[in-house]
């Protein structure tokens, strides 16, 4: 069967258009029929790996494209590389299997230009909870993207931008936490890369990603600057200077005992969807350190890290939010900013300017 592009009718809205890449035929009958459920989405065809589907991805110019990180012949990143190469405007969530090397791969994905990726679940039958999810989170992740990219530009054809800020140092704080979703690895890298050395302080990061996934964001922002970087563990006394990972799968607190900051690892509470979860990092600075931390709420879907805001505000803590025009989705930090609850809205280079100010081992 050939390649048709089906032209829009002018009085109707134009739909996102989809192609999948995936060497399994049961993920790619799933893409399809998620893609196809959706009004706003096209189903434009699908591919068994990257040799198939290079030559039409050319052609029919997918708004994005749903790839699978492991093929035969022509695997993920190397059919990554040749899209960005010729084909740059198409953005790329990649589909990957939730073993370790697939969490590897994944990160090199984003770091190639890959915008997001979703995690394959443990069961493939159609309607099953795992599948359904899934599926869902990926609808959710590409009209999420798709309407924050027409906004950013909505924002710069009317000059409404954020990002500077001349503010004068008052005080010093001694943790940083940090909350962060969709997008965060690429911004976590370049928030950690701009970074000042001379940190005093410790940074927590709670990323939502799936287990395996955050062990090696960790090993990946450590190899691109002079931070111990890591995964925390149960129990774990954390060290000043050091930047922290929560687990995936885990929720993390930090408290204060005679050995110092120590973080505690759990699994609950089962009504908590988020995994790490933002909130309950902050809550738990808020309690724990009131006075002494300071919150950053960067790129990501939803509303997780608010309420922990909230009770950080009230505790005396320091808050920022990235700015709309350099997060990938600006959910997260949209409704602190609405609210009125955060001190700035800053750029991530201002970001990484302010933390290393206000964690720092100057006094001035």
């Amino acid at each position: 069967m050939g390649m048709t592009k089906m032209a829009e009718p002018m009085n109707q809205k134009k739909r996102i258009t989809v192609f999948a890449v995936d060497d399994s035929l049961i993920y790619r009958n799933l893409l399809r029929s998620a893609i196809t459920s959706e009004p706003e989405f096209e189903f434009l065809g699908a591919a068994i790996d990257g040799k198939f589907a290079l030559p039409k991805i050319s052609y029919l110019k997918p708004d994005f494209v749903v790839m699978d990180v492991e093929m035969p012949q022509m695997n993920g990143l190397d059919t990554l590389a040749e899209i960005k190469k010729n084909n740059p405007e198409t953005r790329v969530i990649m589909f990957s299997s939730l073993t370790s090397e697939g969490a590897k791969t994944t990160l090199q994905a984003l770091d190639m230009g890959a915008l997001d990726f979703v995690a394959k679940p443990s069961h493939t039958t159609e309607g099953s909870v795992d599948i359904t999810e899934t599926l869902g989170l990926l609808s959710d992740k590409i009209k999420t993207i798709y309407a924050q990219e027409s906004q950013r530009f909505q924002d710069r054809k009317i000059g409404k931008l954020h990002g500077e800020s001349n503010l004068k140092l008052k005080k010093k704080y001694n943790i940083c936490g940090i909350g962060i979703s969709t997008g965060g690895p690429v911004a976590l890298r370049e928030l950690v890369s701009k970074l000042k050395p001379n940190l005093r302080g410790i940074i927590v990061i709670a990323q939502h990603m799936p287990p395996r996934f955050t062990k090696y964001l960790a090993e990946n922002l450590a190899a691109i600057g002079d931070f111990k970087v890591k995964e925390v563990s149960n129990e774990e006394i954390l060290e000043e200077g050091s930047i922290y990972i929560a687990p995936g799968g885990m929720q993390l607190e930090l408290v204060r005992d005679k050995r110092g900051v120590v973080g505690k690892v759990y699994p609950g509470p089962l009504e908590e969807l988020c995994k790490p979860s933002v909130n309950i990092l902050f809550k738990s600075l808020a309690e724990n350190f009131p006075n002494e931390s300071m919150a950053v709420i960067m790129t990501g879907m939803g509303e997780d890290g608010y309420l922990g805001m909230k009770k950080m505000k009230e505790s005396g803590a320091y808050l920022i939010a990235q700015s709309r025009e350099t997060c990938l989705v600006f959910g997260m930090p949209n409704k602190p900013v609405k609210e009125g609850i955060v001190d700035e809205v800053l750029s991530i280079d201002s970001i990484a300017e302010r933390i290393s100010s206000f964690l720092s081992k100057d006094l001035a």
